[in-house]
């Protein structure tokens, strides 16, 4: 609303404002912090109504996160499941002329998993999909940051007060700090992905720069000599070329890396490999030489398989933003992602 436009509503004697628990009208009213909200009249405020300034804040970036991606939202919406289950939404959300779709549930209090689940269960038997901003203590949900799942999409919301007592937040998701309304905005217009079918896992192929023998070449070269686990633990190069979608990864990375040798096998206790400019054999220690030469890590997509499993690897699973060029650490089945300098 414009000022004159609020300041005529504060002012009207019969203004047709109410509020939705309680009897009277609603009172309109400007915060400390220049924010308007509506009011019970004295004495008429339902139990439990009253909210934190930081809860409050999250709620109307959503909204405004919801209307700048182009669908309707209301807060405060309350619903009920086939089963009689009770249901009320921080913000729900929906495509102009559909049903309600999303509900964005801002959770400041202390909650554990095993709660979150059971309102999401609430929200999905109403057809209703929600998307949970984490604002408390992320240790509550300790066990599913460590292995995140698609039917409970939850992200770390950090909070604070600036200097002037006004509050703020942003949304921690895929190595990015977005706020409030950028997030909810790109979650509705299908910036947020879910990756991870169960087979496909993503491990580093770790490369050394070194430099071709031979005396008509002397051409930069790029060994692979490992791969890396979870933890950073070294796996055997053998035992990843063993696994499907290893060779044409490696392929991929042929082309994109002119430098890069023939991937290597074994000789005696060491590997050997061929040069990608005079095509001379190369051959090298599996050590990781104590940082004597450059080393790089290559992203690398393979399907986890049984052997895998056995060895500590797990299949990629993971909330995703935006498009795949820029996520860090990823690859496609059979492809290659990003080279960082180690």
């Amino acid at each position: 609303m414009t000022d004159d436009a609020w300041e005529r509503l504060r002012s009207a004697p019969n203004r047709d404002a109410w509020m939705p628990h309680g009897k009277g009208r609603a009172i309109p009213k400007t915060s400390r912090l220049g924010t308007r909200f509506f009011a019970h009249p004295p004495g008429q405020t339902p139990e439990g109504a009253k909210e934190s300034n930081v809860h409050l804040y999250i709620k109307a970036q959503s909204l405004i996160g919801a209307r700048a991606a182009g669908w309707d939202a209301l807060p405060e919406q309350c619903g009920t499941t086939p089963g009689g289950q009770d249901w009320r939404a921080d913000v729900l959300c929906r495509r102009p002329g559909r049903p309600w779709t999303v509900a964005i549930e801002a959770q400041v209090q202390l909650q554990g998993e095993e709660a979150y689940r059971q309102r999401q269960e609430r929200y999905a038997a109403s057809g209703i999909r929600a998307l949970w901003l984490v604002a408390h203590e992320p240790a509550a949900l300790h066990h599913y940051w460590l292995r995140p799942d698609p039917h409970l999409p939850a992200f770390k919301t950090t909070t604070w007060n600036d200097q002037d007592g006004q509050p703020g937040a942003h949304v921690q998701v895929d190595r990015l700090s977005l706020s409030i309304s950028a997030f909810v905005a790109g979650a509705l217009n299908g910036q947020l992905q879910w990756r991870g079918n169960g087979r496909h896992g993503i491990i580093p192929l770790v490369l050394r720069e070194d430099q071709c023998w031979h005396r008509t070449c002397r051409k930069r070269v790029l060994l692979a000599y490992r791969a890396e686990g979870p933890q950073r633990r070294p796996l055997e190069i053998e035992v990843v070329q063993a696994m499907h979608g290893y060779a044409d990864a490696y392929a991929e990375a042929q082309t994109a890396l002119p430098d890069l040798a023939e991937s290597p096998r074994p000789f005696r206790k060491i590997l050997a490999s061929r040069c990608p400019h005079c095509k001379r054999e190369i051959r090298y220690q599996r050590d990781d030489w104590a940082g004597q030469s450059a080393a790089y890590k290559l992203s690398i997509g393979i399907n986890v398989s049984d052997q895998g499993s056995k060895l500590g690897l797990t299949p990629h699973a993971q909330w995703r933003w935006g498009p795949e060029s820029r996520w860090p650490q990823w690859a496609p089945l059979g492809g290659i992602g990003s080279l960082s300098h180690q």
